[in-house]
């Protein structure tokens, strides 16, 4: 079954709408219009008669009490109000005074007296005529007929004819509103639809934006399209730099070592210790790093394993901080801390203590002599915080949000020259994730940087 497009689907909701508003709508009013009109026709013959028989009770009251055929005929002459009526006066004695016959109009205007009887419903009843409100002096009986007469009939003609053309009218209105919104609401979704396939072809970058359409879901997707393909394109990039520096990695010390042993075997070098201590230093920082990478695929694939315990963060920290005491003071680095007591977390310590060695061998890589690292442990409602922060060469606003990615460098010349592979930030994201925590960076270009870990209290 071929799916219909999300245009046909509102066009076809409209049309449905207006044929079913333009029907029950106006079948429903007219039917109302029709029953209201023939009320209002019985209401005000009802007023005529009730008239009609005061205007008798006083004719016989002029009369002494007694009823003049003539009189009678005269206030019972034909008028409009009476067509299609049977009215018979009665005296009290039940003997028939007059009656007055059907009425019909003729097509010239003049009046015919039509006795046959029609087809039209009828409704008889009477009117008591007193005298005074007690004296019974007569019996006005009517045979009433639903009006089925030229003019009544030729307003409700009109009236049904005007209320199909409006129901028409608003039927044709209805679609022509149900087009346009229906291409309205399925414009930007047809572009968000090509957007995407875009993407998936992996063209990220686009000439034409596209622009909110005042719809607050519908400028949700937008954005959400657009994010992902700016989110895709920047992992695009970051995937391109990590392979140029997965191989720069890798390229580096097994050049030195090919060559070093190229040297060796055509008698250019001698084997000295030196050059055997240089291969296997490279050897070894090759092995280093394919560690690095490993530990980083378990860190953050399913299978890793943290064996959590209750541990004071205090007495953790300590022996890390003064493991690296020496280390900065060699380096003419001010190293300083400030520790909160009875502050105890769930840490695997082994895993947690690579943390910190990362990030104060980053504070001690890029922090220039005379400069300041500062470590702290403080708590905030439910949360621990272990804070590092130093006065050194700090990280670009354009690299801070890529630093935790996978052998990214913010500086690639100063990372090679100092070691660093681009792993290390990485691992640790993952690790303190691994605890539950978070891990965000500070940092301004040439005044420093703030590596700030969120624990849960245990």
């Amino acid at each position: 079954m071929k799916n219909k497009s999300l245009r046909r689907h509102f066009l076809a909701l409209y049309v449905l709408l207006a044929v079913l508003s333009g029907i029950v709508v106006p079948v429903l009013g007219l039917h109302l219009s029709v029953n209201a009109f023939r009320n209002y026709q019985i209401q005000r013959r009802q007023a005529d008669l009730e008239n009609l028989g005061e205007s008798l009770t006083k004719l016989y009251e002029e009369e002494g009490g007694t009823w003049k055929r003539r009189r009678v005929m005269d206030i019972l002459h034909p008028a409009p109000q009476w067509f299609g009526m049977t009215i018979t006066l009665i005296d009290r004695n039940g003997r028939e005074i007059f009656t007055l016959k059907p009425i019909q109009m003729t097509h010239r205007g003049h009046m015919n007296v039509n006795s046959n009887e029609s087809d039209n419903t009828s409704n008889s009843e009477h009117i008591t005529l007193k005298l005074g409100g007690e004296k019974n002096i007569g019996r006005l009986e009517i045979e009433r007929r639903l009006p089925s007469g030229r003019y009544e009939n030729s307003f409700i003609d009109y009236l049904l004819r005007y209320t199909m053309a409006g129901a028409l009218i608003m039927i044709l209105f209805a679609c022509g509103v149900g087009c346009f919104v229906a291409e309205k609401l399925s414009r930007p979704v047809i572009k968000v639809i090509e957007r995407t396939k875009k993407i998936a072809k992996g063209d990220y970058e686009t000439s034409e934006n596209l622009l909110p359409v005042g719809i607050k879901e519908l400028d949700d997707l937008i954005k959400g399209a657009e994010n992902l393909a700016r989110a895709l394109a920047g992992q695009e990039k970051l995937r391109r730099r990590l392979m140029v520096d997965v191989a720069h990695e890798l390229r580096t010390p097994l050049t030195v070592v090919r060559t070093q042993i190229e040297a060796i075997a055509d008698g250019i070098l001698e084997p000295t210790p030196e050059r055997l201590e240089l291969c296997t230093n490279e050897i070894n920082r090759l092995g280093s790093l394919i560690e690095n990478v490993e530990a980083l695929t378990r860190l953050e694939g399913e299978s890793l394993e943290i064996h959590t315990g209750k541990t004071d963060m205090k007495k953790f920290l300590e022996p890390a901080l003064e493991s690296f005491e020496p280390v900065f003071e060699r380096a003419g680095i001010n190293f300083s801390a400030e520790l909160e007591n009875n502050l105890f977390c769930e840490i695997d310590g082994d895993k947690f203590r690579h943390v910190i060695d990362n990030l104060l061998s980053n504070a001690l890589r890029y922090t220039n002599k005379g400069g300041k690292v500062k470590t702290k442990l403080f708590s905030t409602g439910d949360k621990i915080f272990i804070e590092v922060s130093d006065t050194g060469i700090g990280i670009s606003e354009k690299d801070l949000p890529n630093i935790f990615e996978r052998f990214y460098r913010a500086d690639e010349s100063r990372a090679r020259v100092t070691g660093g592979s681009g792993v290390g930030l990485a691992i640790v994201k993952a690790t303190v994730e691994a605890h539950g925590g978070t891990i965000t960076a500070q940092s301004v270009k040439g005044e420093g940087s703030t590596f700030k870990i969120s624990l849960h209290k245990a």
